[in-house]
């Protein structure tokens, strides 16, 4: 299980692993992090059993004596100030760990969301010219601000926003009940892109 790649910021940190499904090893996951997916071992998909695997392996790698747990499916760090999101595509996971409400994305950077544009884009979003590159990070960055927000309310066409800076990318979300706006960083890694945000500012306009 490689350790491809830890980056980090002023107050976060993002760790890149590779994993291989004969690396699982049921008694090791059982005994760390036990609170985190406590039921996994009853999840009939066994590829989701060595992804929930490889997230406490990495976890431990990025941070000291914390505890990862989830509650109804959203990972957190019991008895922390820092929020933690999670991504996994085949056999790659990222994780970010932040002073701040975060998320992260990762996908393969073939994928094709032209057919799912109308769902997740708006005529406030910077322009793609319907290329496929743009069009899939425009994808990840919102995945990014509804994951650091986890409210299932927030609609990707309606509610979230991406535009292009000369820093590269800002994601805004114009809630009815809330606001904030993010700097995100998209990167390439492999044959994957790779979007975190970098920060969190809520909003009061």
């Amino acid at each position: 299980m490689p350790l491809l790649k830890i980056s980090t910021g002023t107050n976060y940190k993002v760790g890149i692993w590779e994993f291989n499904q004969d690396e699982f090893n049921l008694n090791h996951c059982k005994i760390i992090h036990p609170n985190y997916h406590k039921d996994f071992i009853y999840y009939k998909n066994e590829t989701r059993k060595w992804q929930i695997y490889g997230v406490k392996l990495l976890f431990n790698e990025l941070i000291d004596n914390e505890i990862l747990i989830s509650k109804n499916g959203i990972p957190c760090i019991e008895q922390s100030n820092k929020e933690i999101s999670i991504t996994h595509t085949k056999n790659t996971i990222a994780i970010i760990i932040a002073d701040f409400p975060c998320g992260i994305d990762i996908e393969q950077n073939n994928r094709n969301t032209l057919k799912i544009k109308d769902k997740f884009t708006n005529n406030e979003d910077f322009n793609d010219g319907n290329d496929l590159k743009e069009l899939l990070k425009k994808w990840c960055i919102k995945e990014v601000l509804y994951k650091s927000k986890k409210d299932n309310s927030v609609l990707f066409n309606n509610h979230l926003i991406v535009k292009k800076n000369s820093n590269g990318y800002k994601g805004f979300c114009n809630h009815p009940n809330f606001s904030f706006s993010s700097n995100i960083k998209v990167s390439n890694f492999r044959n994957y892109f790779l979007a975190f945000n970098t920060d969190y500012k809520v909003r009061h306009d």
